[in-house]
């Protein structure tokens, strides 16, 4: 199971939803933890992503993804 989670201008929030994704972990807005959303949300900017069920951080509505640092792709 995964929590729908909607990013704006940095700020990510949950939307409540949770769906089942399976076999489609490899798709791009698709994480695994809050650092793969930070990072991911670096590569593809605001959008719908999916974090994986219980990683969101227990009693926080929101949570501000830090954009200050930068990240080089792998080769």
């Amino acid at each position: 199971m995964y929590d729908e989670i909607r990013i704006y201008e940095g700020i990510a929030e949950r939307t409540g939803v949770s769906v089942d994704l399976k076999g489609s972990r490899h798709r791009p807005n698709v994480c695994r933890s809050l650092t793969d959303l930070n990072r991911k949300h670096k590569l593809i900017g605001d959008g719908n992503f999916y974090l994986n069920a219980g990683q969101w951080p227990e009693g926080e509505s929101s949570v501000l993804l830090d954009k200050s640092k930068p990240i080089f792709p792998r080769s």
